[in-house]
């Protein structure tokens, strides 16, 4: 391997981890065996500012890795610390929170530490590297399976997502925090916007006082939580494909469930969200409050995620769209869906039945997807309205 100095040292970040320097041969096998992810983020000398791994190498260039058709642009340069480039430090927080962090988090680094010392090992014994292609395999499975879980209730422990988050508001504002701390969603809201919760808290102990009802108490933190959710929007879409694919995973549950109670409720939830009072009522409490807290809770993971750093997502190409319409042409839509859905008049116009299914159809069309590539430019372009509706 050649002297560390000799050339670019990259570093990468990866759901909100840092990882590096990595030399020019490493990055190579790197990408020559796949493991560079759409949403990774990489940075070296004489960037501004992080760059999408899909940037800097498109997927046509990644085909020749090692032999200096990806890497001779990077010019030799001072070799960085191997902490994070200083001005590569600054963790953003999203331009409604009127904050930005300056705070610098340490980098836990155990797990793709061992993928790229791995891969360093490769590069330093050429013929090991496809010998023994299967042991690096193994490492980088082992790092993705530790990425966040797409199953619904995963999210939290079981007993915080059934706890109701809208039920027993009253009382001291000690007690009521206690009330609130035992929710899985109200965690993480104290946790991510701890001021913005005090604000929550001291109101909700004042309304109790002015004796409005658990319903209009409810309600009132509905709204609140839903205004918080639109102004977290950007932050939402900068999450990692897991957390954001974790999203779109729980709504597609919840519509599934809805619309086997019936069809205004599932309308409901499609147009108004958690503040919707029937959803609000079950947020109160009953068989549907573990679901409905569980997709909440992944939609202000994702934004603290986001918050932490910043992702850039290609949009869906045309190919793209012709896979989900194919996708969609399979579960039985006609040229008359496909006009439906991508009328919004229309749409507003349909039966709470109907739209009920082209959303739930939708969803199940991106979720059912086997090009990757394809499924995280939809889904990401899909996830808009849950985090804005």
């Amino acid at each position: 391997m050649s002297p560390p100095g000799s050339q670019a040292q990259w570093y990468l970040a990866r759901e909100g981890q840092q990882f590096g320097p990595i030399s020019d041969a490493e990055l190579a096998k790197f990408i020559e065996l796949g493991h560079l992810q759409p949403t990774d983020l990489l940075w070296r000398e004489g960037f501004p500012d992080w760059r999408p791994a899909m940037v800097v190498f498109p997927p046509q260039d990644r085909t020749a890795p090692g032999t200096g058709s990806v890497l001779t642009s990077a010019r030799p340069g001072p070799q960085p610390s191997r902490r994070e480039p200083a001005n590569r430090r600054r963790e953003y927080a999203g331009a409604s929170s009127g904050q930005e962090e300056d705070r610098v988090r340490p980098r836990g680094r155990r797990r793709v530490a061992a993928v790229f010392i791995i891969v360093a090992a490769l590069v330093g014994a050429g013929w090991y590297a496809y010998t023994n292609r299967a042991t690096l395999t193994a490492y980088v499975a082992l790092f993705a399976s530790s990425s966040p879980s797409s199953t619904v209730l995963d999210i939290a422990d079981r007993k915080s997502l059934e706890a109701p988050p809208f039920a027993g508001l009253r009382g001291t504002p000690e007690a009521v925090d206690a009330k609130m701390q035992s929710t899985a969603l109200w965690r993480v809201i104290k946790r991510e916007f701890p001021d913005w919760y005090t604000q929550r808290l001291n109101e909700v102990v004042s309304l109790a006082r002015e004796n409005k009802d658990a319903a209009a108490i409810a309600q009132h933190v509905a709204h609140k939580l839903v205004e918080l959710r639109r102004q977290q929007l950007g932050n939402g879409l900068s999450a990692t494909l897991p957390r954001i694919k974790s999203v779109v995973v729980a709504y597609h549950e919840n519509l599934t469930r809805l619309r086997q109670q019936d069809a205004a409720t599932c309308y409901g939830f499609i147009s108004q969200g958690e503040e919707h009072p029937a959803i609000v009522a079950m947020l109160q409490g009953s068989k549907h409050t573990a679901h409905l807290q569980a997709q909440m809770t992944a939609v202000f993971e994702a934004i603290a995620e986001g918050r932490k750093q910043p992702r850039v997502y290609p949009r869906p190409t045309p190919a793209h769209h012709e896979l989900l319409a194919g996708s969609l042409r399979k579960m039985g839509w006609t040229q008359e869906d496909m006009a439906l859905f991508s009328d919004e008049r229309a749409l507003s116009r349909a039966a709470p039945e109907k739209v009920c299914q082209v959303v739930h159809d939708w969803f199940s069309a991106q979720l059912s997807l086997t090009d990757p590539e394809a499924q995280t430019r939809l889904l990401v372009d899909s996830v808009r309205p849950i985090f804005a509706g």
